[in-house]
């Protein structure tokens, strides 16, 4: 375990971030991302597997900035085992999970542990040993890490992030061991590796928060019910009742015509007008006021500069 001595060693090495990372805009959605394990070319043989620990840290740090939607993919075998027991006959209807309704990933985040190192005044370092002497006054933890955003639909690499966590100590002479310390654990983050892996990890969800596409929020039509259309905003998108939307049928893409790739959207031709009559927390109802043939799908522009809206 990690000796007294350790604790006094790092307790003046500060893990607290300077910044945060910023939300999304309301205006965007959160990219949906899944995760697979990362490939361990750090050379580091010792009693941690590096490669699905680092990427299970790197789901719970996406998760916690709340500008991602994580799915599973790592263990998506157990997910799917689960679901085809649930259809069979040995279990009740009561609480059936329904089929189809699995998020798609957008975007694939692939991961490399370049480095992970404690090296010390002996120049020791823990892919060879377990147990360090540190008997020189600087002793540095390295963790680099090479992220990759992929584009599920089109298969295009959008960016190759590098972020390294580096934690500098010093001490005249102090015996550390790391057996028995389970990786990501609290006393893991206690330790000098520990906090070089934190900050590696951060700084690289960071990068991806930056360079990930932006998918924007668009008012629409989720459903038609006996004359009423569900759009899908409240109080949340700040829509008020009595404001009008004229509705245009499904986006059309613009594309390059040498790349193909998507430049922009159009809206489809104008449908009708509906005016807004109720307004929950995430939902909001309105009446058509002209027009027919409104369906899921449509997009909702405001009508009115005067009414307040979306």
């Amino acid at each position: 375990m990690v000796s007294v001595a350790l604790g006094l060693l790092f307790a003046g090495c500060n893990m607290t971030l300077v910044d945060s990372i910023p939300p999304l805009p309301e205006e965007r959605h959160a990219p949906v991302v899944a995760v697979t394990s990362f490939d361990n070319r750090a050379g580091f043989d010792g009693q941690w597997k590096l490669g699905d620990g680092m990427a299970d840290l790197l789901v719970s740090e996406l998760v916690l900035s709340r500008n991602f939607v994580v799915v599973e993919r790592q263990h998506f075998e157990k997910i799917s085992g689960e679901l085809s027991r649930q259809q069979s006959g040995l279990f009740r209807p009561e609480g059936k999970t329904q089929l189809g309704r699995m998020k798609n990933a957008q975007y694939l985040i692939r991961g490399v542990v370049n480095d992970f190192s404690h090296t010390g005044g002996s120049s020791f370092s823990l892919s060879f040993l377990r147990t360090l002497f540190l008997l020189g006054r600087s002793h540095t933890a390295r963790v680099a890490l090479t992220l990759t955003l992929v584009d599920v639909e089109t298969g295009q690499i959008l960016s190759a992030v590098q972020s390294a966590g580096i934690v500098r100590t010093s001490e005249a002479f102090v015996k550390a061991s790391y057996e028995g310390v389970s990786f990501g654990g609290d006393i893991f983050f206690e330790t000098p590796l520990g906090r070089a892996t934190a900050r590696a990890i951060y700084g690289g969800v960071k990068q991806l928060s930056r360079d990930m596409p932006e998918t924007r929020w668009r008012p629409m039509v989720s459903c038609l019910r006996n004359g009423i259309l569900f759009v899908n905003g409240g109080k949340d998108r700040d829509f008020r009742v009595d404001t009008e939307y004229t509705v245009r049928g499904p986006a059309e893409p613009v594309t390059d015509p040498t790349t193909g790739d998507i430049l922009t959207f159009v809206p489809g031709t104008k449908i009708g007008t509906v005016r807004i009559i109720q307004v929950d927390d995430k939902v909001s109802y309105a009446k058509p006021v002209e027009g027919q043939g409104f369906e899921r799908g449509q997009w909702l522009m405001k009508a009115s500069s005067k009414s307040r809206g979306p």
